[in-house]
Formats: C-alpha cells, structure tokens, sequence
C-alpha cells in the first residue's frame, strides 16, 4: 500500500507537478518512489519478524519456530509488495489516492472470491496467503504458475506506471 501513498498523495497535495519541474527524468522518479517503497516494506518486514520473535517469546507462546517460518515472512512481503506496484498505477491514474484503494477492495472482494472457487493459485493477489497456508489444508499451496503470476504482475505495474508517467499530460 506504499505505491498508493507514495504515488496518489502528489497528486492529493497537488506537489506532482512541481516534482516534475525537477532536473530528473520522469521514469527515475518512478523508479525511485518504487525504491523507496520497497525499502520501507523491507524495513517493516523486518521490524515485524523481529518483534513478532521477541513478543512470542515474552509471552511463553507454544510451539517451535524455525527458520522455514522466519523466512517464509520475507518471502510473503515481498510478494505482496509486488502485488501492490499496479496499485501505484491507479493511484496515478486517478490521480489522487482515493481511486487506488478502491481498487484495492475490489481486489481483496475479488481473492476472496477466486480462491473459495478453487482458482485462487492462479490469481496473483490470492498466492501469497495460499502460501502462508491461511487456507489451512482446504486449498493446495500455489504453483510455478502462481508464483510467475506475481512476478510478472509486479514487473508489469512498474512498467506501467513509469510508461503513464512519461506520457500522461500532468498539468495539475
């Protein structure tokens, strides 16, 4: 959800336009809020392991931890941040924030829907918690497919948004 605030609040604060009188190509601009929104996901993935350890262990919560489970959460973060990057896109086209997180109720109403219909593992959005089991043993872990599906979801609203933001007519 960092594409959403990192792209739709420009627009919001009405500062895009201003941001793109800078000495700095559009794309690089693009590229960087990404950078930037990956590396605040990192941050938090980690602070969450880490407290998510140190809290479970206060507490005297059962069960063994290993390093399977503690790395399955990096795994899970990143690709649910690349399931977010066409999320950036809608917040640039609707130029604002608002439009963004429609989208991503529709996308959340429509994983809940596709994977209780039994195509969740090809539904990008569904993969990651497929793959943190929330599915319990009711539905299979996803695929190679699956998995492809998130990348190239990924890639492609990266894509998209540096191409809307190189061509798009930013006059507000």
């Amino acid at each position: 959800m960092t594409g959403i605030w990192l792209f739709g609040r420009e627009f919001s604060d009405h500062t895009a336009k201003d941001l793109l009188a800078l000495p700095t190509s559009r794309t690089s601009v693009v590229l960087a809020k990404f950078l930037v929104g990956a590396l605040w996901a990192a941050t938090l993935t980690v602070q969450m392991v880490l407290l998510g350890l140190v809290i479970g262990t206060a507490l005297g919560l059962p069960g063994e931890v290993t390093a399977g489970d503690v790395l399955r959460l990096p795994v899970i973060a990143v690709m649910t941040w690349l399931l977010t990057t066409p999320l950036s896109l809608a917040a640039s086209l609707g130029r604002g924030y608002l439009a963004a997180v429609g989208v991503l109720f529709v996308i959340v109403f429509c994983a809940q829907i596709i994977t209780a219909l039994g195509f969740g593992a090809y539904f990008p959005w569904s993969v990651p918690g497929l793959y943190a089991g929330l599915g319990g043993t009711t539905y299979d872990p996803p695929g190679v497919v699956g998995y492809l599906l998130v990348v190239l979801v990924g890639a492609a609203g990266v894509a998209a948004t540096a191409i809307w933001w190189e061509r798009a007519d930013h006059t507000r």
